[in-house]
C-alpha cells in the first residue's frame, strides 16, 4: 500500500473568528468537489482516482483530506509553483476555475485560505483579497465529435480524409494509412466518423483534427415502425379540438 498522506484548506477570517461549526455544508460540498477536481480534472482520473478521506477540524476551519503522497507532492508542486510564478496561467482551465473560484470567495467574504500539507510546514499557497490571480479563458476546448457527411476525398502523402458535412462545411481529418486502406472504398459515400479535435469557443469551428474511427451510415426506412408512431400520435391528435389552428400555431424552424 502506498504512503498516505494530507492536504489542507485552513480558512480563516480577518477576526481569526471562524470555526467549523460557522461552514455551511453547501460549502463543504463544493470544497469537496473542487479538491478532487484540482488533483482529478478529467472524467478519467476521477473514475481511477485513489480512496480520499475527508475530516474538518478546529484550528480555524481546516478541511483535511487523506491520500495517497503521490496526491500530495502533486498538490504541492502545483500550489508551489502557482506561489513562485504569481499566476495560473500554466494550469489547465478547470484547475484556473478553482484557483479563481477559491479567489473570489476569499475577496467576497473577507477569507484567509491556506493550503498546507503534511509533506510542508509551511504554506505553498495563500488566497486572501489581496491576490489577484487572472483566469485566462481558453479560445477552444478539445473533444471527441461525430461528424456525418459525403466523404469526396482520400488518401495523400500526409494520409487524411476529406468529409463535406452539413453543420461544419468541408473538413479535413487526418488519418493513418492502414485506416484509409482497410475496408470498403469509402470515397462519394455517406459515412459518419468519429473523430478527436479543438472546437472554437467562439465561432463553433472545428480544428486539428484526427480520425478515431469509421462509422457505417445507413439510414434504415422502417415503415413498421412509422405505421406504429403514426397510429399512437393520432390517438393524441383526435383529442385536439381544432386541429388546424393547433398546426398553425406549431414552431417550424428551418421550414
Amino acid at each position: 500500500m502506498e504512503e498516505q498522506g494530507y492536504i489542507e484548506l485552513r480558512i480563516d477570517n480577518i477576526q481569526k473568528k471562524l470555526n467549523p461549526i460557522d461552514v455551511d455544508i453547501t460549502d463543504v460540498k463544493s470544497i469537496i468537489s473542487d479538491i478532487e477536481t484540482f488533483l482529478y480534472p478529467t472524467k478519467e482520473e476521477k473514475k481511477t482516482r485513489p480512496h480520499i478521506s475527508y475530516d474538518l477540524q478546529e484550528g480555524s476551519a481546516k478541511h483535511k483530506f487523506f491520500l495517497p503522497i503521490s496526491a500530495v507532492l502533486l498538490f504541492n508542486g502545483l500550489t508551489t509553483e502557482i506561489k513562485k510564478r504569481d499566476s495560473i496561467d500554466f494550469l489547465d482551465y478547470k484547475r484556473q476555475e478553482i484557483i479563481d473560484r477559491f479567489q473570489r470567495i476569499a475577496v467576497k467574504h473577507g477569507l484567509i485560505i491556506e493550503f498546507n500539507s503534511s509533506l510542508s510546514s509551511e504554506s505553498t499557497l495563500v488566497i486572501d483579497s489581496k491576490s489577484d490571480f487572472k483566469l485566462i479563458i481558453p479560445k477552444y476546448y478539445e473533444s471527441e465529435f461525430y461528424l456525418y457527411g459525403e466523404i469526396y476525398q482520400e488518401g495523400g502523402k500526409n494520409p487524411n480524409i476529406h468529409i463535406s458535412t452539413t453543420e461544419y462545411g468541408n473538413l479535413t481529418v487526418a488519418a493513418t494509412k492502414s485506416q484509409i486502406v482497410e475496408g470498403d472504398k469509402k470515397s462519394y459515400k455517406p459515412y459518419g466518423i468519429k473523430v478527436i479535435g479543438k472546437k472554437s469557443l467562439e465561432d463553433g469551428k472545428v480544428s486539428d483534427l484526427k480520425l478515431l474511427e469509421f462509422i457505417a451510415y445507413k439510414p434504415v426506412y422502417d415503415k413498421s415502425l412509422l405505421d406504429r408512431a403514426i397510429e399512437s400520435a393520432s390517438k393524441n391528435l383526435s383529442k385536439i379540438k381544432n386541429l388546424d389552428k393547433w398546426i398553425e400555431n406549431l414552431k417550424a424552424d428551418g421550414i
